[in-house]
C-alpha cells in the first residue's frame, strides 16, 4: 500500500452504508472491504468473533434476529479503526460522550470527515488535525485519538 492510497482513503458516510438488514458475514465483508487497508500484516481488521465480543461487551447493541443494520456499521467502523489505539472500555466511554452531543448519523459522518482529513494531511506531508478554541472537549479528544491512529498508520509505511 502506498501513501497515495492512504491519502485518498474514503470512509463511507451514513447515507452510503447499506439501509438493509445484514447477516454477520455481510457485515464482516463490508468492514473488511472498506477498512482492510488498516489491517496489520497477517491479521484481519475484524472477524465475526470480534463482533460477537463487541456485542457481549456492549460496545454495540445486539443484532435483531441475527441481523445487523446501519447503526451497527456506524459503531463498528470507528471501533475497528480506533481499537488500534484505545482499549474497548475507552472506546465505549468516548462513544457515549460524543453521542451526548450528536446524533449517531452526525457523529459518524464527523468521524469520517476527521479521519479522511487526517489521513490526507499526514500521508501528503502536511500537519495533523489541529484543535481550535471552538472545539468542545469531546471533539478535541476525537481529533487527538484520530491523530494517534493516523500517526501509527504512517509509521507502518516508513
Amino acid at each position: 500500500m502506498d501513501f497515495k492510497i492512504m491519502a485518498n482513503f474514503h470512509c463511507p458516510r451514513w447515507n452510503e452504508l447499506p439501509d438493509i438488514d445484514l447477516y454477520m458475514d455481510q457485515v464482516v465483508n463490508i468492514l473488511d472491504r472498506n477498512l482492510g487497508c488498516f489491517a496489520s500484516d497477517n491479521t484481519k481488521i475484524v472477524t465475526s468473533t470480534m463482533i460477537n465480543n463487541y456485542v457481549k461487551q456492549k460496545v454495540v447493541k445486539p443484532p435483531k434476529n441475527k441481523k445487523y443494520d446501519r447503526v451497527h456499521l456506524a459503531y463498528l467502523i470507528p471501533v475497528c479503526i480506533l481499537k488500534q489505539v484505545l482499549s474497548i472500555s475507552e472506546l465505549c466511554r468516548g462513544i457515549s460522550v460524543i453521542l451526548k452531543h450528536m446524533e449517531i448519523p452526525d457523529a459518524y459522518n464527523y468521524f469520517c470527515e476527521l479521519l479522511e482529513t487526517a489521513l490526507k494531511n499526514v500521508f501528503s506531508g502536511k500537519e495533523l488535525l489541529l484543535c481550535t478554541k471552538e472545539d468542545t472537549d469531546d471533539k478535541r479528544i476525537l481529533k487527538s485519538v484520530i491523530n494517534c491512529f493516523v500517526t501509527l498508520q504512517y509509521t507502518h509505511y516508513l
